[in-house]
């Protein structure tokens, strides 16, 4: 399916799922990693933000980020503490991840959040689930060079399910952490995007 979207710049993400029969990562497909404590809690979220307001439902993200060295940062968000740096080609000191580093790991965080809070919600058992995001860009556009564009150019978005449930309702969890994902949702609303849904192999029509 693709959706035609006024971009700053062009970026393609695909999305698949693969729902598979035999065990993944050494695990017994029939195992559930989701504990009904997750399901109760997401049913709660769900009762609350059912009837609360604009202004009940708003949050924020809020991340602190000091510059301790050349490239080497740290941000403080929610209490924790992320190490930024970047390669020592740019005089880093490679002590942690980069900046898109970090950008590719949310949207795959973000996508395995969602994907089990639907599934808890479906009562769908998960044996394992795994988000591999992978995204290219043309590091000329950070220095305005060639007239590139230094917005990411094409994001693929791979999610590996090893589960005992329907296809039908792995696709339906896929399509629904597709429309909540606030990452994925944000990158939508300025990019061309096309999404496939691969099930056991197969492709699936969302």
């Amino acid at each position: 399916m693709h959706r035609q979207i006024p971009a700053v710049s062009s970026v393609t993400l695909l999305a698949a799922v693969a729902a598979l029969t035999t065990p993944a990562y050494g695990r017994d497909p029939n195992m559930n990693l989701i504990d009904v404590a997750q399901k109760r809690a997401v049913e709660k979220s769900v009762d609350e933000l059912t009837v609360a307001t604009a202004a009940q439902a708003a949050t924020t993200n809020k991340a602190v980020v000091t510059l301790v060295r050349n490239q080497h940062s740290t941000a403080s968000v929610r209490g924790f503490t992320l190490v930024q740096d970047e390669p020592a080609s740019v005089a880093g000191g490679a002590t942690g991840p980069t900046p898109t580093d970090f950008f590719v790991t949310a949207l795959g965080t973000c996508q395995n959040v969602v994907f089990v809070r639907f599934a808890a919600l479906e009562q769908m058992a998960i044996a394992a689930l795994e988000t591999t995001v992978t995204g290219s860009w043309d590091r000329r556009g950070l220095y305005g060079l060639a007239g590139v564009d230094p917005g990411f150019r094409e994001i693929t978005i791979e999610t590996r399910v090893s589960t005992s449930a329907p296809v039908d309702k792995v696709a339906e969890v896929a399509r629904r952490t597709r429309a909540g994902c606030p990452i994925f949702a944000t990158l939508r609303k300025e990019t061309q995007l096309a999404v496939r849904l691969i099930v056991n192999g197969q492709l699936v029509p969302l």
